[in-house]
């Protein structure tokens, strides 16, 4: 029977309209387009490169390999590439979605930048080594409590990998790692040599440069096999002084969530009963999926109950028993966590406040110019009981003692309190993090009287796996401190002599001390 006009009429408007939706779908399906940017100079990569597509929002940076992939709508327009130091790179699509390497070129005005160098500052133009220059000003745009975290994404092929405890030194690799020993680069601030970087108020600093080939090694010997990060800090200047005042103030937040994907109490006994143990199973004797109430464990047993073992019946807590001076004697019980379980990581990791503050003055006269800075810190580490305090001054002078002669110095002189930063412990097998996936769900922060839970009450006087409670780990912590005195500095004096030349002498010298205090803790709560 043939289909009537208006019947058809729809039927053909449908058909227009699935056929217009295939087409708009296909349309949007994005498309990426992939490249690795490096110098033309040097062919290393270029970190941080901004990539966008001109007249859109599509946008993206280059990794540490200087490689990229931008997602677009399709392979058309224009590419712009941009960096910092160098000339904007800008590549029309026409359909290629892999565009291979991509070579951008030094700026012209950055060629023209003053890098210190071993014993002189040259223009980088005439430098024919591998050296970046760090913007400071723009390094600094974003808030840092350590100096070597103004090198990250500022100089290519450089890498900066920060552990986050709080006042520990980064790691910093010149072109990756380059030998299985010693990997770090040589630190030269005002002309000496020290082991690190992270000591620096990041607002004393004037210039950054980085020596990254065998021209380094050239001036400073087999020390400057990894590169070289050459520092200069600030100087005073003739004329009124300046005073200035510079302060932050931040937090940091740990990941959310299930951290490690670890499952449930129930899920963990639905395991035990599918992998066959159900017969014999003593901490879930209830079944798949249950979880008993309590866990005790005592040196004999208490009414009905046994030494040690699980029960629901309420009747267990009669029997408690605490007494750190003769613990052989405990009974203690504990509560068992039922739903998601024991959160263990985020009882040891809670969001943390940082603050830094520096006031400093620069000024002089044709007699001589200085320039003096306070710096506090006070940086929390998100795991508990982590934190930084650190006190610093700096001195910089310079006197003319006659209009060819000059002398002066660089001081600094740092004080830290240091809890938890200053040794990586937290972080091994046998450490507060290591814990937070290694104590079992079921065990719960605290037993029924308030004082902490552990592996010790286990069924039939097995202990609850070999962890720890990583929450009283790091309770006991809390008095757990170092403390590190710094002085650290350099003499120099100058003399100008035939018009162009000058002669410098300088001696540096560094005083270091440190000491520190720990309490051991009565580990009660866990099964030995």
């Amino acid at each position: 029977m043939p289909l009537k006009t208006n019947e058809a009429r729809k039927g053909f408007s449908l058909i227009i309209a699935t056929l217009l939706l295939s087409f708009s779908l296909s349309a949007q399906t994005p498309i990426t387009i992939t490249g690795r940017v490096i110098g033309k100079s040097d062919n290393q990569p270029v970190i941080g490169a901004t990539v966008t597509v001109k007249g859109s929002r599509f946008a993206t940076t280059t990794g540490s390999d200087g490689t990229f992939a931008l997602k677009v709508a399709a392979v058309k327009g224009t590419l712009s590439i941009t960096a910092i130091g160098y000339s904007a790179y800008d590549i029309t699509l026409a359909g290629n979605a892999s565009l291979g390497d991509i070579a951008m070129t030094l700026s012209n005005s950055t060629l023209n930048d003053v890098i210190v160098t071993g014993y002189t500052a040259q223009r980088k133009k005439d430098i024919t080594g591998a050296v970046s220059t760090v913007d400071v000003g723009d390094a600094r745009k974003i808030p840092a409590t350590s100096s070597e975290q103004l090198l990250q994404g500022q100089a290519s092929g450089v890498t900066v990998l920060t552990s986050g405890a709080p006042g520990a030194p980064s790691t910093v690799f010149v072109r990756g790692v380059s030998n299985f020993g010693q990997t770090s680069p040589l630190y030269v601030v005002d002309g000496a040599q020290v082991s690190d970087m992270s000591f620096i108020n990041p607002n004393d600093i004037e210039t950054i440069s980085v020596l990254k080939d065998a021209g380094a090694a050239a001036i400073y010997g087999v020390s400057g096999g990894n590169g070289v990060v050459v520092i200069t800090t600030k100087k005073g200047h003739s004329g009124k002084t300046v005073i200035n005042y510079d302060a932050f103030f931040g937090t940091q937040r740990p990941l959310g969530g299930n951290v490690w994907h670890l499952m449930s109490p129930e899920q963990q006994s639905q395991l035990a009963f599918l992998a066959g143990d159900g017969p014999t199973e003593a901490l879930y004797p209830g079944g798949p999926g249950t979880i008993p109430t309590y866990g005790y464990h005592g040196s004999t047993a208490a009414g009905t109950f046994g030494v040690a073992g699980v029960t629901s019946d309420p009747g267990i807590l009669q029997y408690y028993h605490f007494d750190p001076s003769t613990p052989n004697n405990d009974f203690l019980i504990q509560k068992f966590a039922t739903g998601s379980g024991t959160d263990w990581f985020h009882s040891i990791f809670k969001p943390a406040f940082e603050q830094q503050h520096t006031i400093s003055a620069m000024g002089g006269s044709d007699r001589g110019v200085y320039y003096l800075a306070l710096n506090y810190v006070n940086q929390n580490g998100t795991l508990l009981n982590t934190y930084e305090h650190r006190y610093q001054m700096r001195v910089n002078t310079s006197f003319n003692i006659k209009s060819h002669i000059r002398i002066g110095e660089n001081l600094s002189v740092t004080y830290r309190e240091n809890v938890g930063g200053y040794n990586g412990d937290q972080q091994q097998e046998g450490g507060s993090i290591a814990y937070t996936y290694r104590e079992e769900p079921i065990i719960p922060v605290f037993d029924i009287a308030g004082h902490y839970g552990g592996t010790y009450d286990g069924p039939t006087g097995e202990p609850l796996g070999n962890g720890a409670n990583p929450y009283a780990i790091q309770a006991g912590r809390n008095n757990d401190q170092g403390h590190f005195v710094t002085v650290e500095g350099t003499a120099f004096a100058e003399v100008d002599f035939l018009r162009h030349f000058t002669a410098r002498t300088a001696f540096g010298g560094r005083l270091f001390n440190q000491y520190y205090w720990q309490y051991q803790n009565s580990q009660y709560q866990n099964y030995e």
